[in-house]
């Protein structure tokens, strides 16, 4: 779940509560501190769009503390990054497959992953060829 991933990153590189949710705040995160505490421990949800905020906060921290290198797979997800289906609409739709760094919009089609994946750069870095 979006919330124990979350937790999970920012515990990993030593982010406090306190912290992100001041981030979050400064972000125009509305959620009081003890629902943003509550969230993570999966006591409260969220609505998508402030559970996303508060991954982009969480985010944002880990690139001020970690070099790029590290960072990439102590990340916070966000609610599109594992499925397709329209977000808050109950009906997740299939799950895309997994390609790190790679999120798909809400609402997107699997067939835009294959689009992205088989043109350009991208398709050749992730087959480990290089551009030329």
């Amino acid at each position: 779940m979006q919330h124990e991933d979350t937790l999970m990153a920012m515990e990993f590189v030593g982010l406090s509560v306190y912290e992100t949710w001041m981030h979050y705040c400064n972000m125009g995160g509305a959620s009081d501190y003890f629902e943003f505490d509550a969230y993570l421990h999966g006591v409260l949800g969220l609505d998508v769009e402030d559970a996303d905020l508060v991954s982009q906060a969480v985010n944002e921290l880990i690139d001020d503390v970690l070099p790029a290198e590290e960072s990439g797979a102590n990340r916070a997800p966000y609610s599109w990054t594992a499925r397709t289906g329209v977000p808050g609409s109950g009906e997740d739709g299939p799950v895309a497959p997994a390609v790190p760094g790679i999120p798909l919009p809400p609402g997107a089609p699997l067939e835009l992953l294959d689009d992205i994946l088989g043109t350009g750069p991208l398709s050749r870095s992730i087959a480990g060829g290089h551009g030329g």
